[in-house]
């Protein structure tokens, strides 16, 4: 199973969601062609793996003057500081989406997955990440009618466990 997975404002949504093979940087344009439709604007950058970063996708991006983040096709240059610190905060950023599939699979029982029907393991996966988003929105809520600064990595789940 292969999970195409979105983050934006601190939450979760699920892209893609497919049992056959393809490959990811295919999606790319769909899902930022959702983000256009959600919000009515492209998004300003895409935090995104390698895989992503092909022609295609970043004669894409240019035409929808997107930043698409990562290294660059092609020879590295020789000594660019300036890259080498954006390309470190980009990776900084993107381990958002990575900490995301960690959470779910570990906290939310995605990576633990034990029904036998397909139908049964997509709903599954996105009760998981429901759940996800739900906590961030409850960390929220209590931070701003009550005051209480909760980090979201306290609230823990216990269904899934």
């Amino acid at each position: 199973m292969k999970l195409h997975l979105s983050v934006t404002h601190w939450y979760s949504r699920i892209e893609r969601l497919d049992f056959d093979e393809y490959n990811e940087a295919d999606a790319l344009n769909n899902a930022v062609e959702s983000y256009r439709k959600r919000t009515g604007h492209y998004p300003e950058r895409i935090l995104a793996d390698k895989i992503y970063r092909n022609r295609e996708n970043l004669r894409y991006c240019k035409e929808k003057q997107i930043v698409i983040t990562g290294p660059r096709l092609g020879r590295p240059p020789k000594n660019d500081q300036e890259d080498k610190k954006q390309a470190y905060s980009d990776l900084c950023e993107r381990n958002t989406i990575e900490g995301r599939f960690g959470t779910v699979k570990q906290s939310y029982g995605m990576g633990r997955i034990k029904a036998r029907l397909k139908e049964t393991s997509v709903t599954v996966i996105y009760l998981s990440v429901i759940v996800l988003n739900l906590r961030k929105r409850l960390a929220v809520f209590l931070w701003r009618f009550f005051g209480w600064p909760i980090q979201v990595s306290l609230l823990t789940p216990f269904i899934f466990e």
